[in-house]
């Protein structure tokens, strides 16, 4: 499955390549790209322009006009990618004004730097205590439709992981529900509602029923603190606004739906990702599973960092710190007498999710 969604166009290229797309501060970053082992590509937006076309913007790379991506205005890059590169051409026609002229743009600017400052952080708080928890659910299996539509689910696999899953307790207000998907990246990630897709990339990686364990309660706990539902808020909030004005309150959850492949791409903040550790462990513990099984997923997610550079997707969206894994050891030092008492049953479907 590609988890691609950006064409990349370059000379020399007779087609455009497919990237995913990451913004950080003013940079923008390209991967997945070509066929070699660098295939990483940051841009600064500050050398960028862009030009509209067929209400898509065509980023260009510095002063060229053969190396360019395409950013549809559906996607939620669209306005924040525009917006640094026009703030940008604001700042450099802004040093040639005078101080009567550059006072009052400098000062207009300011406000709508503020506005959209407030907006994306008020926007996904209202948002968020506006939507029910039966209408989280909804919009997860909308997203999580959407995204399995072109995806290979690995069905035997799938069943047996769920089966595991419905051993533990992993939640008192979604259903928890795994999908485990084919495809060699080293991924999971969960949909708000209680969806969580798992790659067999990572499936294969982890060495112990615990780790799996591990991982379920991670995920589950990003859905028990409604995480992904506060990220995806937070990404889409100019979106929002947008859908807003143009389309009312209806086409919201379509905006949502409609980014749904960005979801494999959220990047937990790490206050966030402390949070699903602790709440992940401490489910755990419920479970009467040993918590250390956090610290070995850590360890052994973390090894792949010099082995397989290229399909680390779960180590880019949630970094095996030194601060986590020391944060999982002291959390499990204090149930070393727990024992991890898998019963047959589940050893066996342990075995055949590694299979």
């Amino acid at each position: 499955m590609s988890n691609t969604f950006f064409l990349y166009y370059r000379q020399g290229l007779e087609q455009p390549l497919q990237v995913t797309m990451k913004l950080v501060v003013d940079t923008l970053y390209l991967a997945d790209y070509g066929s070699t082992d660098n295939n990483h590509l940051s841009i600064p937006l500050k050398k960028c322009h862009y030009v509209l076309s067929d209400n898509n913007a065509l980023v260009y790379f510095g002063n060229s006009e053969e190396e360019y991506v395409v950013v549809p205005n559906s996607s939620s890059f669209f306005i924040p990618v525009i917006s640094l590169i026009d703030r940008r051409k604001k700042d450099v026609v802004g040093t040639v004004f005078n101080k009567k002229v550059f006072l009052p743009v400098g000062g207009l600017i300011g406000i709508i730097v503020l506005i959209y400052v407030v907006f994306s952080k008020l926007v996904p708080t209202i948002a968020l205590k506006c939507i029910s928890r039966r209408q989280e659910i909804s919009i997860g299996n909308n997203l999580y439709k959407s995204f399995v539509e072109e995806a290979e689910i690995d069905t035997a696999r799938s069943i047996v992981a769920q089966q595991f899953a419905n051993k533990l307790h992993l939640s008192t207000d979604y259903p928890i529900r795994v999908t485990v998907l084919k495809d060699t990246i080293v991924n999971a990630f969960a949909f708000p509602g209680g969806h969580l897709v798992i790659y067999t990339g990572i499936l294969d990686k982890i060495e112990k029923p615990e780790e799996l364990v591990a991982l379920l309660a991670h995920e589950s706990s990003h859905v028990n603190n409604r995480h992904n539902l506060k990220e995806i808020l937070s990404n889409l909030s100019t979106s929002f606004l947008i859908t807003l004005v143009t389309q009312g309150g209806g086409g919201v959850s379509k905006v949502i739906i409609g980014n749904a492949n960005n979801l494999q791409l959220l990047s937990y903040s790490r206050d966030l990702e402390r949070d699903a550790d602790n709440e992940g462990m401490k489910l755990m513990v419920s479970n009467g599973i040993n918590p250390i099984g956090m610290k070995w997923l850590m360890e052994d997610l973390r090894k792949l960092n010099e082995e397989v550079p290229s399909s680390i997707s779960f180590l880019s969206n949630h970094p095996m710190t030194d601060e986590r894994i020391k944060n999982a050891t002291d959390f499990s030092n204090r149930y070393k007498f727990m024992k991890a008492p898998l019963d047959e049953k589940e050893f066996l479907l342990w075995q055949e999710v590694k299979r």
